[in-house]
């Protein structure tokens, strides 16, 4: 009888200590997040699918969302690539002139149709950009484009390319200001978070952003004009990233299932989030008294011929940083975005 509880103890010692062992493989992501719980990123985009992460792998692997940003916003690619966090959501034109390849996908006129700009972004990046190792030291889980940028102004209209002349307008990224100056503005380089209190007092005229974004901050109160450019003047590229280390901690089979719900798949669910938020920024504008009028196709070709070095600038930096083609990723990017518009 001593034996057999010896030997009972022992195996419930040893069930125990695998069951620690199990335990102690799970991978906890520490994601540093910068987002405010609000915005539709954070709850429609990263939220589920941290969740979705926790359900395909059974609960071995998990995202803990951390409740602040580690490090500064413009420096998350630095903190997954140092391990400081394991994962974050990055923008990586916040690094102006680091990731110049991303720059092309951020260029004027591509398309204001989220639904099929961001997957086309992604599968452009997977056949273009990741090839060229621009981003070797972390592991994207995914890249996808914003919804486009449009002129908002206080009280002046901007319906032709002479109305552009001397308007002072923020912007958020070197694209955006070369085209601000080519178009015959005056760019300003300062944060979102001061916008409001800039073109209330007049430093501003206005800014070119993505009108969802105003909402958040109540610009329709002092930016009452919005002149939609077809294709947008610009566009942002969003991306979340893991550290290679903290990403090889994961199963194989944990890691597939990861990849399955993320990259194309995931950049839809993010399309389909900003392409809502569009759709409801512009029902809902008109009644806050904020005037919405469409560039017109021969206004559009005029913008389009004086913004034209702006495509010209990027094909030289693109071949400056290996890319072989860059003409050839401009016209993949366009050819994915009409086949996702006829889906």
């Amino acid at each position: 009888m001593r034996n057999i509880t010896i030997s009972g103890i022992a195996t419930a010692l040893l069930i125990a200590a695998g069951s620690t062992a199990a335990q102690a493989a799970d991978v906890t992501l520490k994601f540093s997040n910068w987002l405010p719980s609000a915005h539709f990123v954070y709850s429609e985009v990263i939220v589920p699918w941290a969740a979705d992460v926790e359900r395909v792998t059974e609960g071995r692997v998990k995202v803990d969302i951390l409740p602040k940003v580690v490090g500064t916003v413009a420096g998350q690619y630095d903190v997954v690539v140092d391990g400081l966090a394991d994962a974050s959501f990055l923008v990586p034109s916040f690094t102006p002139g680091r990731f110049p390849l991303i720059d092309g996908l951020e260029l004027p006129f591509i398309s204001d149709n989220a639904l099929a700009r961001a997957p086309a972004s992604w599968k452009t990046y997977v056949k273009f950009i990741e090839p060229t190792g621009a981003f070797k030291d972390v592991h994207v889980v995914t890249l996808f484009s914003g919804n486009s940028a449009h002129v908002v102004t206080g009280s002046k209209t901007v319906a032709t390319v002479d109305d552009f002349q001397g308007l002072k307008l923020r912007g958020p990224s070197q694209t955006v200001a070369k085209v601000t100056e080519l178009l015959g503005g005056i760019p300003v380089s300062k944060p979102f978070s001061e916008i409001y209190e800039l073109a209330s007092g007049g430093v501003i005229d206005g800014a070119i952003i993505p009108p969802e974004s105003m909402r958040g901050f109540k610009l329709e109160d002092v930016l009452k004009k919005i002149a939609v450019v077809p294709g947008g003047l610009a566009n942002t590229i969003n991306m979340i990233a893991i550290n290679k280390a903290s990403w090889e901690k994961i199963s194989e089979a944990d890691r597939k299932a990861i990849t399955e719900i993320s990259g194309e798949a995931l950049a839809r669910v993010a399309g389909e989030a900003h392409q809502r938020q569009t759709d409801q920024t512009m029902a809902y504008m008109p009644t806050k008294g904020v005037e919405i009028t469409t560039i017109s196709d021969a206004e559009l070709e005029k913008i389009k011929t004086k913004v034209s070095p702006v495509y010209e600038g990027w094909i030289a930096k693109a071949k400056e940083a290996g890319l072989a083609e860059p003409q050839a990723m401009l016209d993949g990017l366009a050819a994915e975005i009409q086949s996702e518009e006829k889906k």
